[in-house]
């Protein structure tokens, strides 16, 4: 283990350019041992380059690291983690088929002396961070947060005196959260380093003891968290003053426009609501209360029993997602990179994927039409890629959700789904995709929002419903009801 005071990592002057794109630009940091490092910035600014090149994954092109005293040149993931520096990355590394000890000595069998040996160390690690999950449970079984526990040990059992989290509460409830806080603790009692980043503030200044900001590939400030405001950190991280993190509430609610009666599913139980013309409507609910499928079934992706759903006072039938796209509707999925995204494609072909009946003549592509389109959408959204060509895998998280949305409004539908809509992307990403939803509303559109972030609905919507066991339990009006009214009967 590290000598408690000293650096367990420095990193001088580092840099790393990609074609057209320099990510990582002089950046310096150093974290002591026994602390929990927090790092924050706008998609984009450098961070997830940064941890890729401490991990292996990437080969930086000049500057220093050293880390635990020695100086690290090149090296790979397995080398990075038998040095005892480990990251878990937001989709968690883990095979689902296998039971918890062998995730986490994987690849290691022999040396632990068999599969009881694999299990009687895993139990003796899990037991360290007080953790009382089987090591003979299938990980596929498990929820978001034993997960990452299993994400934790792992990194434990190899020893690890560094662990980087990315995002690592993206997937998990307040209570979940929670558990993680105690175990980040218990790292750092140990003497364990943990570089922990997140576009969520709130966690930065719960759980950090110093905060390094980045943007555009620079560090422009890092400092302890007890000497930064959140005003001033999200400033630097944004390059500009943001008096408040959300929009005016646009007020310009109509009449009914979608009225859905008695919808049933194998989840859902008699949901019934209206969407008013020029409303955001918002989702509460805690994970798995059937928010998803709520909209799901609206859209025509999950099979359903019964329900009636009237589209400007007309009875209308969506039994798919191509019917509900001719019915005007457009949906943002929870998750983008799986459904709502091709990532080998180009910027490009993602905008213009709903669009395609417009562009094809013979069952030939106009990519001159094509073109026009992608760099609309691109200049509309402002949307930060080298190129139309440009892969989308390429992209933060943030433009890679602004491609999903510039391909709905090329179809200027009647009622866009958004399902979490900014998971995953920083302040100022999330500032445009809220002044975006008010320009839609304000054209005209209607919105249903589902976000787990509940101080996001309660800012963005002119009507919230919450959602409990597959049934709405309540409506509220987000300008006069409390947080603690709505969570109560959210949570039933």
């Amino acid at each position: 283990m590290s000598q408690p005071g000293r650096n367990i990592l420095v990193v001088r002057d580092v840099c790393k350019s990609f074609p057209g794109v320099k990510a990582l630009d002089r950046v310096s940091i150093q974290v002591p041992s026994g602390v929990v490092y927090g790092i924050v910035g706008e998609n984009g600014a450098g961070k997830s380059t940064l941890m890729k090149i401490l991990s292996g994954v990437y080969e930086k092109d000049s500057g220093t690291i050293e880390f635990d005293g020695k100086v690290i040149e090149r090296t790979t993931p397995i080398q990075a983690l038998r040095r005892g520096l480990s990251i878990i990355y937001q989709e968690f590394n883990l095979v689902n088929t296998m039971s918890v000890g062998e995730n986490i000595y994987l690849g290691r069998f022999r040396e632990m002396g068999g599969m009881r040996g694999v299990h009687k160390k895993a139990r003796a690690l899990l037991d360290s961070i007080g953790s009382r999950i089987s090591t003979y449970a299938k990980v596929g079984d498990l929820s978001a947060s034993e997960m990452q526990i299993v994400e934790i040990t792992k990194a434990l059992s190899f020893d690890s005196r560094l662990i980087i989290m990315d995002e690592p509460s993206s997937s998990l409830t307040s209570e979940e959260l929670k558990r993680l806080g105690k175990i980040i603790n218990q790292l750092r009692d140990k003497g364990i380093s943990t570089i922990y980043i997140s576009h969520k503030l709130d966690e930065i200044f719960e759980y950090c003891d110093i905060v390094t900001v980045m943007r555009d590939g620079c560090v422009i400030d890092s400092r302890p968290v007890s000497e930064m405001s959140r005003s001033e950190m999200i400033e630097k991280m944004v390059g500009r003053t943001i008096d408040n993190e959300y929009p005016p509430r646009m007020h310009c609610v109509g009449g009914p426009l979608l009225e859905i009666k008695n919808l049933t599913t194998r989840k859902l139980h008699d949901v019934s609501f209206t969407l008013n013309r020029g409303e955001i409507l918002g989702f509460v609910g805690l994970v798995g209360a059937g928010r998803t499928e709520i909209v799901r079934a609206i859209y025509g992706a999950d099979k359903v029993r019964s329900h009636t759903l009237h589209l400007q006072g007309k009875q209308t039938r969506v039994r798919n997602p191509k019917e509900a796209m001719v019915a005007g509707m457009g949906l943002l999925p929870e998750d983008r990179k799986r459904e709502g995204l091709i990532l080998p494609f180009s910027v490009e072909a993602n905008i213009t994927m709903a669009s395609l009946d417009r562009l094809t003549r013979h069952g030939i592509i106009d990519r001159s039409k094509e073109k026009e389109i992608g760099e609309r959408q691109i200049k509309n959204l402002n949307i930060k890629t080298p190129s139309a060509q440009t892969r989308t895998h390429s992209l933060s998280g943030g433009n890679q959700q602004k491609c999903i949305v510039g391909r709905w409004l090329e179809l200027d539908p009647q009622i866009l789904i958004l399902d979490e809509p900014t998971r995953g992307i920083d302040v100022g990403a999330k500032y445009e995709i809220y002044t975006l939803m008010n320009r839609i509303v304000e054209a005209g559109g209607s919105i249903i929002m589902i976000s787990s972030e509940l101080p996001e609905v309660l800012n963005m919507s002119n009507r919230v419903l919450t959602i409990c066991e597959g049934r709405v339990t309540g409506e509220f009006n987000p300008e006069t009801a409390s947080a603690a009214e709505i969570m109560s009967r959210a949570i039933g």
